[in-house]
């Protein structure tokens, strides 16, 4: 037996979700303790990093306001799964969703906290002319490269696109949810600019990967995979272990 909701389009396979699924959190737990061995400095010893005419677009900017925005539009994309509830076809397969939004959640922020914890890209405020030599910087002073707000919002947008397009294909609606699922992630990236967090080249990243992350996952799902005896399967309440004699 395989694990599909019989509605809707994607599958689920033991198999397949633990190596998905670990792979994010291996990613995320591994960063975070790699994140815990950075050592110190202070903002004299950063050096900047070489910068081409695009990432110079991204200097001279540390607005508070853009930042707050970046973090609502964040919260926003965070939370655009809950309207795949107003579809009669989603809402009845919303623990299957539910899941898959999860994993993929979780395949992003691995990534992203690796190859910053690999990066160690100085942000742009540090080499700001008031900001103090004498600052000691901790970890996330040195996570610009590439922009987690931005990965994570194009993962959320372009995630709920795919599920829309996969459940309503011949909704007249399609156009405009696309257009959000580009729109979102891009504004953020450009708030983030603003407010000094990253270069252009960190926002672009993480655009790309995590609009990459949010329209393959679910993707991916829409593959039947080998029947085995073992399987998940989507019940009322939750999602549930299957095995056939």
């Amino acid at each position: 037996m395989t694990a599909q909701n019989e509605r809707g389009p994607y599958y689920l396979s033991l198999k397949r979700e633990i190596i998905y699924s670990g792979s994010g959190l291996v990613g995320t737990v591994g960063a975070f303790f790699l994140h815990e061995r950075i050592p110190s400095i202070t903002a004299s010893e950063a050096k900047q990093p070489n910068l081409t005419g695009f990432d110079k677009m991204g200097l001279g900017y540390n607005s508070s306001t853009a930042k707050n925005l970046s973090d609502q539009t964040l919260f926003t994309a965070l939370g655009l799964p809950v309207l795949l509830l107003a579809g009669k076809e989603s809402r009845r397969d919303i623990s299957t969703i539910g899941f898959l939004y999860i994993e993929t959640m979780l395949i992003n922020q691995g990534i992203t906290d690796l190859v910053k914890v690999a990066a160690l890209r100085p942000r742009p405020y540090i080499f700001e002319e008031n900001f103090p030599s004498t600052q000691i910087l901790n970890s996330n002073d040195r996570s610009s490269f590439f922009s987690g707000h931005t990965s994570s919002t194009a993962t959320a947008s372009f995630f709920v696109a795919r599920v829309f397009a996969d459940y309503y294909p011949q909704s007249k609606l399609k156009p405009y949810v696309w257009g959000m699922a580009a729109a979102l992630p891009a504004l953020t990236g450009y708030l983030r600019i603003r407010a000094g967090r990253h270069y252009p080249s960190d926002v672009l990243v993480g655009y790309l990967v995590g609009g990459a992350v949010g329209y393959l996952v679910p993707t991916l799902h829409k593959i039947q995979p080998k029947r085995k005896n073992l399987s998940i399967a989507p019940g009322m309440g939750g999602l549930y272990l299957n095995y056939d004699f």
